[in-house]
Formats: structure tokens, C-alpha cells, sequence
């Protein structure tokens, strides 16, 4: 959950199954799903007047918004899903499939979203979409409506209706860029992001209810804000590493930092030490900036420990999985069991961390900026 920047619009189509409280096996015979009846009624109840169901293979998507609209999250949806499934195998993480299609909403209107959210207790303007995990339910708003995309396609109009002076061909054009850069990285910061949320507490590599450390909560649903032709992993997130780039301070070009400027990071608050970001410091904070930069710093010792570190990464998510429910542990124990897996929280640890995280292949134009 966090600020989108501009990127480019993927809208493309996917197959929207017609069942509603029974899908269809491979010869072509209803299979009764249960469960699905239940979800479908506590969806529609949510959502209210004008919401229909729509599924794809893993999700069911209660909305009032156009097909397409529908179609189009759908299809980030299950990329998402699809992603989350490699990134597991990749780590030979146990496989556990949901027993039933996951709940998502859809509102196709800012306002309705936003009474949605705050009767969950989610009152969060910064982000038009979240997972909400007592639930287990997603819901977003559809991008097209958010303010400021709503703003662009309203001045695009006016200008193309207007007939004196007429409108400038060459300005309508970096409107639509712009906005279709915004809705592409809605689509890769929100729906993609709280769709990796979901899948992963779905799947068994997060427990829900378990006291999940929060820097690896979302870490690791930032590996997945991807575009959808890179989801399995093999580049890095362009977006978070821009932001991680610029917490650090960092020249485009630099691959490593030195002392004073990392120290100077640190005292801004810009990059907190790893003992307090393995210790349980708060990400979501209410500044806007700030918590870009924590969220890029959580993705970055996400990716640095999935790259480098793959075989004590994945016994170290075992450990985290494996976690009573019921458990509750503190700053110490939280550093500890960190360290006991990965070793010493130290400056040798934080110069290999960030050293090898700045010499990703790094492109400014990547990050739709």
C-alpha cells in the first residue's frame, strides 16, 4: 500500500466465468462449490445495490463497474496469483492451494470505496485498495475514478470538445500518457501489491493472525509490483529501487555509498538501521514520503536475501509460517530469530545489503518518473 507514480497502461481482456455458486470441471459437468455460495452472498451484502458477482479461476470479484473494468483488475489479479505460485516453488516453499476462490470488491466509485474502508477501519487517503485480513477480503476502487485520474480525463474532454480555439493534439496526447502511467501503476502499486497480500496469506506462506514481521509482510508483496511480463522474478522492481536509490541519496550511476552519507541517511530518518527495521518499526506512517522510502527499504531486504541468501531465506519464512497463531513476540526476539538464521545485524551486513542492492541494472526511465 503506498503513492503511484506514472507508468503504462496494460487493459486487456480476460475470460469471465459464467457460474456463479457452481464452477465447471474439465468435462464440462458443475462441480457444487460450497463455499462459494456462502462468499457470493457475503459479497454482494457488502457491496449493495448494483453489485454483481464475476469470477476468474482463483478469485470472485463482487462489483458494479463495467466488464471491462472488471476484466482488467481480473487480469492483475491472477498474474499476481500466478507470480506468488512461482515465487513459492522457486523456494521449494510447502504447497498449500486455497480451498475456495479468493473475495475481492470492486467499486467503481472513489466515494463508495472510501465508506467501504472506514466501516472495516481502514481510513488510510493514501491508498485507493488494501487486503483486509480478518476477512480476508481485497477491495479496491476503480483507478479511472480516483481524483486525480478522474481530473485528467475531464480536461482531456473539454479539450477535445472545445472548438475555438481547437484543441492542441500534441498536449491531449501527454494527458493520455499520463494518465494511462497512472493507471498502470495503480495497477502494478495497489491491485497487484494487495493481490500478492492475499495470495500469500492464502497459499501458506504467510499465516493470517500470526505476528508476521512487518517488514516482510510487505516486503514481499512489493516483489510483485512488477509489470506482468516480468512477474517471475528475473528483474528487479524499477519503482522501489528508484525510491531506495533516492532514501540513500545516491548518485544514478553510484553502486555503493560511503560512511557520511549513509549516517546522514540515517539521522534524516530516511533509511532506518536494520535492527529497527527487522524490530518491528512501523512502516505505514502517516508522512507520505517517509513511508515510500520504508517500503522501499523493506523491498529491498526482501529482494536481497531472495537473491543472495535463497536457501536460509526460505527456511527462515518455514520459521515465520510455522508460528503459533496465537504467538506475540517482541523487538529482541524479533532481531534474534533474524540473526539466527541470517547471522549478524552488523555494519558488515548492511554495507553487503545495500552494496548489492545498488548494483541492480538501474534505468530512471523504468520507473515511469
Amino acid at each position: 500500500m503506498t503513492r503511484f507514480a506514472r507508468g503504462k497502461t496494460i487493459v486487456r481482456s480476460v475470460v469471465v466465468l459464467a457460474a456463479l455458486v457452481a464452477m465447471h470441471g474439465s468435462a464440462g459437468q458443475p462441480v457444487a462449490v460450497p463455499s462459494d455460495k456462502a462468499e457470493i452472498a457475503r459479497l454482494l451484502a457488502l457491496g449493495g445495490e448494483g453489485f454483481r458477482i464475476r469470477g476468474s479461476d482463483r478469485f470472485l470479484i463482487a462489483s458494479d463497474g463495467d466488464d471491462s473494468v472488471v476484466n482488467a483488475v481480473a487480469e492483475r489479479l491472477e498474474g499476481a496469483y500466478q507470480a506468488v505460485a512461482r515465487f513459492r516453488d522457486g523456494l521449494q516453499l510447502p504447497i498449500h492451494p486455497p480451498p475456495r476462490r479468493l473475495p475481492v470488491l470492486l467499486f467503481s466509485r472513489h466515494a463508495s470505496f472510501e465508506q467501504y474502508a472506514r466501516t472495516v477501519g481502514f481510513d488510510d487517503p493514501i491508498t485507493p485498495g488494501f487486503y483486509h485480513s480478518p476477512s480476508n477480503t481485497a477491495a479496491f476502487c476503480n483507478v479511472l475514478d480516483l481524483p486525480n485520474v478522474r481530473e485528467i480525463s475531464q480536461r482531456i474532454e473539454q479539450a477535445e470538445a472545445r472548438r475555438d480555439p481547437p484543441p492542441t493534439d500534441k498536449r491531449i496526447t501527454e494527458w493520455r500518457a499520463q494518465r494511462d502511467a497512472l493507471v498502470e501503476t495503480f495497477n502494478r502499486l495497489v491491485v497487484q501489491h494487495e493481490a500478492a497480500h492475499q495470495v500469500l496469506f492464502n497459499i501458506g506462506v504467510l499465516l493470517r493472525g500470526a505476528d508476521n514481521p512487518d517488514w516482510l509482510v510487505e516486503g514481499l508483496a512489493c516483489q510483485f509490483e512488477v509489470p506482468l511480463r516480468d512477474a517471475d522474478r528475473t528483474r528487479a522492481n524499477p519503482m522501489r529501487l528508484a525510491d531506495f536509490r533516492d532514501a540513500l541519496g545516491t548518485a544514478p550511476g553510484a553502486i555503493d555509498i560511503d560512511e557520511q552519507s549513509l549516517r546522514d541517511s540515517h539521522s534524516k530518518g530516511r533509511v532506518l538501521p536494520l535492527v529497527d527495521l527487522v524490530g518491528g518499526a512501523e512502516l505505514r506512517t502517516p508522512d507520505e514520503s517517509g513511508r515510500t522510502y520504508r517500503y522501499a527499504q523493506a523491498w529491498a531486504l526482501v529482494d536481497y536475501l531472495h537473491r543472495t541468501r535463497g536457501e536460509a531465506f526460505a527456511a527462515y519464512l518455514r520459521r515465520i509460517a510455522g508460528r503459533p497463531p496465537n504467538e506475540r513476540t517482541d523487538r529482541q526476539h524479533r532481531i534474534t530469530e533474524f540473526q539466527s538464521v541470517f547471522g549478524p545485524l552488523d555494519q558488515a551486513f548492511e554495507r553487503l545489503w545495500i552494496e548489492s542492492v545498488l548494483k541492480l541494472p538501474f534505468d530512471p526511465r523504468q520507473t515511469g518518473r
